[in-house]
């Protein structure tokens, strides 16, 4: 009987930001991690630096590209890829939720009852920008198949990646996963078949 392949998908998110911890919404605007990211990315590499990957994607952005760096290690070949890049929210992008609340009650209220289609102005629409994403996965994973990736990323990205291939859409299970900053995630793909076998691990 032929042994099924299995890859292994290492999903980490960024370290914490200084917006993470003030409660203010970011997504396509680029900000460093925060003291207490680069700590929290420091401390993962113990336990990344442990596991076996044989290729390192990153989004493009500074807080990726940070965590990368600091839980790989400087000489780590790390490729960067737009399509990691997390959901641009438009309008909303450095405001905190009250505010958001407050300047635009009518779109809060149907972001609230419908998100994944409720377009922000100015902002990414859910499903152009989960197809981007996925479609990105499909590649590396048929491209790296029998390979362990290792993939820094965003919540939002890290969501719709678990809500995708767990439970059979992108916006289906999103909500349902509450990804930790600096934190390791794993699916395996045994014969393409996904399985959570750990989640946000430090």
């Amino acid at each position: 009987m032929k042994e099924m392949a299995t890859t292994r998908l290492y999903l980490i998110r960024h370290g914490a930001t200084e917006e993470n911890e003030r409660g203010i919404l970011v997504g396509s605007t680029d900000v460093p991690l925060s003291d207490k990211g680069r700590g929290q990315a420091m401390a993962l590499a113990r336990l990344a630096r442990s596991l076996p990957v044989d290729a390192i994607f990153a989004s493009p952005m500074l807080r990726t590209v940070e965590t990368a760096v600091q839980v790989f290690g400087p000489e780590a070949r790390i490729l960067t890829n737009s399509s990691l890049r997390e959901c641009h929210f438009g309008e909303w992008e450095g405001l905190y939720f009250a505010e958001i609340a407050s300047r635009y009650p009518d779109l809060w209220q149907s972001w609230l009852h419908d998100w994944a289609h409720t377009r922000i102005p100015g902002g990414d629409d859910f499903t152009a920008f989960a197809q981007r994403l996925l479609d990105f996965c499909d590649e590396i994973l048929n491209e790296y198949s029998g390979r362990n990736l290792a993939v820094v990323s965003h919540g939002g990205c890290i969501r719709a990646i678990l809500s995708h291939y767990l439970s059979g859409s992108a916006s289906g299970g999103y909500w349902k996963f509450k990804v930790e900053n600096a934190a390791l995630t794993t699916i395996e793909f045994a014969d393409k078949f996904p399985i959570l076998t750990g989640f946000n691990q430090r």
